[in-house]
């Protein structure tokens, strides 16, 4: 074997091991990522602890959730504009305003079925 032919391929041995070691530190880079961001945070919980808590929100379940929260504002929201209506009709009348007919609203929680 020719020393040229030699050179080569050593040199062709440690690209190889080059490419290997490469392609070795990118996965561990790409593993320690996704550890880090499905594993622990600086509070000590889980990724699922934390999506737990971010699901908990998100449905009603007896008050302590956001969509709660969103159907008390919108049920108190209704009632305000019901009285709104018939304080209104109650002023025209007083000033000699001709009324205008105002029907009663009756603000109704809507329940999911299960």
């Amino acid at each position: 074997m020719s020393p040229t032919n030699t050179i080569l391929s050593i040199a062709g041995m440690l690209t190889a091991l080059g490419v290997i070691f490469g392609a070795v530190v990118a996965v561990y880079r790409i593993a320690r990522r996704m550890d880090e961001n499905l594993g622990v945070d600086e509070d000590g919980r889980t990724l699922s602890e934390r999506l737990n808590r971010v699901e908990h929100q998100l449905w009603e379940n007896g008050g302590d959730s956001l969509a709660d929260r969103v159907n008390d504002l919108t049920l108190c929201a209704k009632e305000t504009s019901a009285e709104v209506k018939i304080i209104k009709e109650v002023l025209l009348t007083m000033l000699g305003q001709p009324a205008v007919k105002v029907s009663p609203v009756k603000a109704v929680r809507k329940r999911k079925s299960a």
